[in-house]
């Protein structure tokens, strides 16, 4: 076939390839890129929940840390939400399957399947959100101070009450459970020394009308202000508090807009931001096969606004509540023997 164009101009367009191919292998600054940098893969993340990320509390706090790292790290993420037991294991092994650097266990309940499955995957890094378990090379866990949330919690209970009855209930005897109990029972008891703390197990995180019931039971005995640390059930005793006329403290995400009226303010565990820091220390390469403890110092545990209730709250009340926010941070409470030891 002849060629329609003359000689001279096919070497122009030549010399104006090459030098085009040149330029493209350098940064606006004029530095050379490193061609591995442009071909390598996303780090990518992928997290396991026992429950939805819908329910104001703990699986959607999660969910929001992961899309925050998602938007502000550039990492590529997935997660399976509502996992049952028996499915646990099914779950992290095909996050592992799929080459995923960072698998979260959302929850203490996912430690068993963690161990099991992360054996077979010893380049993969599996950090179990409020686990205890340290297995080496790749399992580890980043955990919540749960007895000062219960802490926070107990003092604002102890604080509001007019009754001087209180209620907390927990969705099991699992040791972040159970320290958040006596945490709260321990604050209530240090701001009001004769309050009477009613206690109670749900035995699960997914039954909002148990919920409902047990606040509704502990107002009849009296309790004026009730706090539910139990995933879903939480719901379910915020609404058994507004049917009682009672308030609640809301407990590990701010829970004011589940119903304004009733819940005067909410014991935080900023589960979001536990999730990113998991995620920016694993971008970062600095994730180790050890238990990380953090609260209030870490900036992962608080109390949330007191919203509408502002006006209502004496400047006596938050100045209480700012102490003891400050001797959890400097570990005063606890060297004093006030704040319950942390469990495993």
């Amino acid at each position: 076939m002849i060629s329609r164009y003359p000689k001279s101009m096919f070497f122009i367009a030549m010399l104006l390839i090459g030098f085009l191919m040149i330029s493209g292998c350098s940064t606006e600054a004029g530095e050379e890129t490193d061609p591995e940098d442009s071909e390598s893969e996303p780090f990518k993340v992928a997290m396991v929940m026992s429950g939805p990320i819908n329910d104001a509390g703990w699986n959607q706090s999660a969910h929001t840390g992961l899309m925050n790292a998602k938007e502000e790290l550039g990492v590529e993420v997935a997660f399976s939400e509502n996992v049952a037991l028996p499915d646990f294991e099914t779950a992290l092994r095909t996050f592992g399957d799929q080459g995923y650097d960072l698998i979260i266990p959302h929850g203490f309940q996912l430690t068993d399947a963690t161990l099991n499955v992360a054996a077979d995957y010893p380049d993969q890094m599996f950090i179990i959100v409020n686990g205890s378990a340290v297995q080496e090379p790749n399992v580890g866990a980043f955990r919540f101070d749960s007895a000062q949330t219960g802490f926070v919690a107990g003092t604002l209970a102890g604080l509001l009450t007019d009754s001087k009855t209180v209620g907390i209930m927990v969705a099991e005897k699992a040791p972040n459970y159970q320290a958040s109990m006596d945490g709260f029972e321990a604050a209530a008891k240090y701001v009001l020394p004769d309050v009477n703390v009613l206690k109670a197990y749900t035995d699960t995180s997914s039954d909002i009308q148990k919920g409902k019931e047990i606040a509704l039971a502990m107002a009849e005995q009296g309790a004026d202000i009730v706090a539910c640390n139990a995933n879903q059930v939480g719901l379910g005793s915020i609404e058994g508090a507004k049917e009682a006329g009672i308030h609640a403290i809301g407990f590990i995400s701010d829970q004011s807009q589940v119903a304004p009226e009733t819940v005067y303010i909410s014991a935080i565990q900023n589960v979001s931001k536990l999730v990113y820091t998991i995620i920016e220390v694993g971008y970062n390469g600095g994730l180790k096969a050890e238990v990380k403890l953090n609260g209030v110092k870490e900036g992962v545990i608080g109390a949330s606004p007191w919203h509408d209730h502002e006006s209502e709250i004496s400047q006596e009340v938050k100045d209480k509540l700012e102490e003891v926010l400050a001797k959890l941070s400097d570990g005063s409470l606890r060297d004093d023997g006030i704040l319950p030891k942390p469990q495993y």
